[in-house]
């Protein structure tokens, strides 16, 4: 015999994960709005997460004897590990050093859990601490976004929309060519920029 309470679970069970989160019923996507969060750990995680933007940011700068610290320059079959030029007849040392350092970071995930994830991910870093911000700054927080989100197109809603978009296309753009100063290094960089094509 079957009890209401055994019928329900029954009911639940079918429905139980048979489509993801963010979709509703009807295959339409249910937005997340996130909440901004605060607290002790939040407040550790930001000064780590700006010591990450410094040493980002700040290494393609950084040279010893005359050579970048970091340069992966896959054109020309050149890299730089900590000022030390590899070539590609020494591509076994390089390939061992990054493997060496792959395989520490799967250690390091495998025995602290979401720690790299959640803390020295870059994505997670750029996402939660970068473009995260600019949306609480510009939009507030997630019942502001959803208010406007649920508003009706005026100028004000443009505006902000607008320049949350023109922020981010900033941010990524200004990531994008540091990223390329690890592949063709800062000065060559700095020429694409300033000389004429």
């Amino acid at each position: 015999m079957f009890s209401e309470i055994d019928h329900l679970n029954e009911i639940q069970t079918e429905a139980f994960r048979d489509r993801i989160g963010t979709v509703d019923e009807h295959g339409k996507r249910k937005w997340i709005y996130a909440h901004k969060p605060k607290g002790k750990f939040y407040n550790i995680r930001t000064i780590l997460s700006v010591f990450y933007f410094i040493v980002f940011f700040g290494l393609p700068f950084v040279h010893i004897d005359g050579r970048p610290l970091f340069l992966f320059n896959i054109p020309n079959a050149r890299f730089i590990l900590f000022g030390k030029v590899f070539w590609p007849q020494d591509f076994f040392i390089f390939g061992l050093t990054m493997i060496t350092f792959v395989v520490f970071i799967i250690l390091f995930t495998a025995a602290f859990g979401r720690l790299f994830c959640g803390w020295a991910c870059p994505q997670t870093n750029f996402m939660e601490m970068m473009f995260r911000k600019v949306e609480y700054w510009i939009l507030g927080d997630a019942p502001a976004q959803r208010l406007l989100k649920n508003a009706p197109w005026t100028g004000k809603k443009i505006a902000k929309v607008g320049l949350k978009h023109l922020v981010f296309y900033l941010l990524a753009f200004v990531i994008a060519n540091f990223f390329l100063a690890y592949i063709i290094g800062i000065k060559e960089l700095e020429k694409i920029i300033t000389e004429p094509v």
